[in-house]
C-alpha cells in the first residue's frame, strides 16, 4: 500500500526466474520471495509443505504505527519459516470462551502463511483466507484455519494477518494531515491489500497461479471481502470472492463495521485526550498493548468511508457497478446470533429500546414478527434480531447486488451439529447453526468430536469444501459428484441450503424480518429478492 516497491517482481540475482530452490528428495523446502529466501517444513498431511510467518510488510511500529504498510525489510541468507508469526495485538475477553487464544501477540504482526502441494509444473489456484473477529481480534494461527488439507486438494492456500482494533482503524485529524489522500484509518484493510500484492508478486514461486486468486473469509473476513469488491486499490489482485456471514451493505454503524470518516475524526481526538496525548507523536510512543487494553472491546474505530480507499457506501458502489466484476459466493448461517449477547440485554424493555434504535417506526412490527416466528423470550428474540442486523440482511444484500454485476451463488448453512462449539450467552438454548459453525467444513479442519455424527459430518465437509474448491479452480462451484448449484437470480428468492442431508434449494430465511429491516434503513432491495 505504501507508494513503494510493491508490485515489482524483484528476484535475487542468480535465481534466473526459478520458481523453487533446493527441491528434490531429501532437499529443504526453500523458496524465493521478493525480500529473501524462506525455508518451510513438511506438514502432517503427506506431500503438503508449509511456510509460516513470512513478512509481507515492514513491522508497523514506531513511526510506522498508523501508516500504510511499507515493503518488507529484505534479509540475507535463508529465513526460517516454520513457525507462525506473532498474532495482532488484541484485548482479552474475560468470561468468554473463544475457540483460540494466541500464544504470542505483537504490533509486529504483518506476516502470512502458505501451504502448497508438491510441485508438478502446473500453476495451482490460490485461496487467500481472511480471519474474522469484528476487526478487533483474530489470528491466522488459529488451528481452524490450517491450510494443509485444502492444499492437499490441489490449491495453494494462504492465510494472512492484519492490524485490528485501535492499531488497525484509528482515525485522527493529525494522521489525515500526514496522508497524501488526506484520510486516516483503514490500516487493516491496507494490510490486506499489501498481502494480496505479495501473493501476486510471489505466489508463483510456491506453485500458485497469481492470475487465479480467490479471497474468502468469515465474519470480519467476509466484510473484508465486501470491501475488497469496491476498493479500487484491490482491483486485479483477486479474481473471485467468498463471503461467509457478513458484508458492509447496511446503514453505517458499528453493527455492520462501516463508519464515516468525519464522525471518527471526532472520536479520535477524544480518545487521544483520554490517553493524555497532545499529539500523534505522543500516541506513537505509547506501548502498543497499553493502547489496546485501554481501548478494549470498543467499536469507536472500524473500516470507514474515507472517499479514497472506500470511495462511497459499498452498497451504492455495487448497485452502480463500480466494483470488481468477479464471481462471488455469499451467504449466512441460520442461527448467527446465538453466540452473541442479545440486543437489549435479555429484557423486554431493553429489547424494545434496541429495536426502536435499529428499526425506528417499524420496531413494534418487527417485535410482533419475532414473537410469532419463535420464542417469546426477550433474550432469544434479541439474538435473532442481532443476527439479522449484523449478518443476515447484509449477506442477502451482497449476493443480490453482485448478481447484477457478475455470477453470484447464494447459500445458507443450517447444520446444527458442528464440532467446534463456543459457549452460548443464553443458557439452556441450543446453538443451532451458530456464527462460524461452517468454518471447519469449508476449510476441511473438522475435528469429528461427535463419533455418532462423523459420517454425516464428513459428507458435509466434502460437499461444502468441494463447492469452495471448485469455485477457486473455475469460478463456478459446480463439478462432478455435487448437486447442481444455480446462479442466484434476483426475484427467485432461492439459496442453496446446507444441512444434515444433501444440499437443496430453499427460500431465503427470515424474509419478513429482513424486509422490515431494509425499510427501516430506507433500502428496499431485499424486497426484490
Amino acid at each position: 500500500m505504501h507508494d513503494s516497491q510493491y508490485g515489482r517482481r524483484t528476484f535475487l540475482a542468480g535465481a534466473a526466474g526459478a520458481t523453487l530452490i533446493g527441491v528434490g528428495a531429501g532437499r529443504e523446502p526453500v523458496r524465493q520471495t521478493t525480500a529473501g529466501l524462506v525455508r518451510g517444513k513438511a506438514t502432517a498431511v503427506p506431500g503438503v509443505t508449509a511456510w509460516l510467518g513470512i513478512p509481507f510488510a515492514a513491522p508497523p511500529v514506531g513511526a510506522l504505527r498508523w501508516q500504510p504498510p511499507h515493503p518488507p525489510i529484505p534479509w540475507t541468507g535463508v529465513r526460517d519459516a516454520t513457525r507462525f508469526g506473532a498474532s495482532p495485538c488484541a484485548p482479552s475477553m474475560p468470561g468468554v470462551s473463544l475457540d483460540y487464544s494466541p500464544d504470542r501477540m505483537s504490533e509486529d504482526c504483518l506476516t502470512l502463511n502458505v501451504w502448497a502441494p508438491p510441485e508438478d509444473g502446473r500453476r495451482r489456484p490460490v485461496m487467500v483466507w481472511i480471519f474474522g473477529g469484528a476487526f478487533v481480534m483474530g489470528s491466522s494461527a488459529n488451528p481452524r484455519y490450517d491450510g494443509a488439507q485444502m492444499a492437499a486438494e490441489g490449491t495453494v492456500f494462504v492465510s494472512i494477518n492484519y492490524r485490528v482494533g485501535i492499531l488497525g482503524s484509528y482515525v485522527h485529524p493529525e494522521l489525515s494531515s500526514e496522508s497524501p489522500a488526506g484520510v486516516s484509518g483503514n490500516y487493516g484493510l491496507m494490510d490486506q491489500i499489501a498481502a494480496l500484492q505479495w501473493v501476486k508478486d510471489n505466489i508463483a514461486n510456491f506453485g500458485g497461479d497469481p492470475d487465479n486468486v480467490t479471497i474468502f473469509g468469515q465474519s470480519a473476513g467476509a466484510f473484508s471481502v465486501g470491501f475488497h469488491l469496491v476498493m479500487p486499490q484491490s482491483r486485479g489482485l483477486f479474481h473471485k470472492g467468498i463471503a461467509q456471514s457478513g458484508a458492509p451493505m447496511g446503514r453505517p454503524s458499528s453493527s455492520i463495521l462501516l463508519g464515516r470518516q468525519a464522525d471518527m475524526q471526532k472520536e479520535g481526538v477524544a480518545f487521544a485526550q483520554r490517553m493524555g496525548a497532545s499529539s500523534i507523536a505522543d500516541m506513537r510512543r505509547m506501548d502498543a498493548m497499553h493502547l489496546v487494553t485501554t481501548y478494549g472491546f470498543n467499536w469507536l474505530f472500524y473500516p470507514n468511508i474515507d472517499g479514497w480507499l472506500i470511495p462511497d457506501h459499498p452498497c451504492i458502489l455495487m448497485e452502480a457497478g463500480r466494483c470488481a466484476n468477479v464471481p462471488v459466493i455469499a451467504g449466512h448461517n441460520h442461527d448467527e446470533g446465538r453466540v452473541f449477547p442479545p440486543l437489549g440485554g435479555g429484557t423486554l424493555s431493553g429489547l424494545q429500546a434496541s429495536l426502536q434504535e435499529n428499526y425506528g417506526t417499524y420496531a413494534p412490527e418487527i417485535l410482533r414478527v419475532l414473537q410469532a416466528q419463535g420464542s417469546t423470550d426477550p433474550a432469544v428474540m434479541g439474538q435473532e434480531a442481532f443476527g439479522d442486523v449484523v449478518f443476515n440482511w447484509n449477506s442477502v444484500a451482497l449476493f443480490m447486488a453482485m448478481s447484477r454485476v457478475s455470477k453470484s451463488y447464494a447459500y445458507r448453512f443450517d447444520y446444527a451439529h458442528a464440532s467446534t462449539k463456543p459457549d452460548s450467552f443464553v443458557k439452556g438454548q441450543g446453538l443451532g447453526a451458530f456464527h462460524g459453525a461452517e468454518i471447519d467444513f469449508a476449510l476441511r479442519t473438522c475435528r469429528f468430536d461427535v463419533p455418532e455424527r462423523r459420517a454425516e459430518q464428513e459428507r458435509l465437509m466434502n460437499t461444502l469444501s468441494g463447492y469452495w474448491l471448485n469455485f477457486a479452480r473455475t469460478g463456478t462451484p459446480n463439478g462432478a459428484g455435487l448437486p447442481y448449484w444455480p446462479e442466484y437470480q434476483v426475484g427467485s428468492g432461492k439459496v442453496l441450503r446446507f444441512g444434515e442431508g444433501a444440499p437443496a434449494l430453499d427460500d431465503i430465511a427470515f424474509r419478513e424480518r429482513l424486509v422490515l429491516l431494509g425499510r427501516a434503513m430506507d433500502n428496499r432491495m431485499v424486497e426484490q429478492a
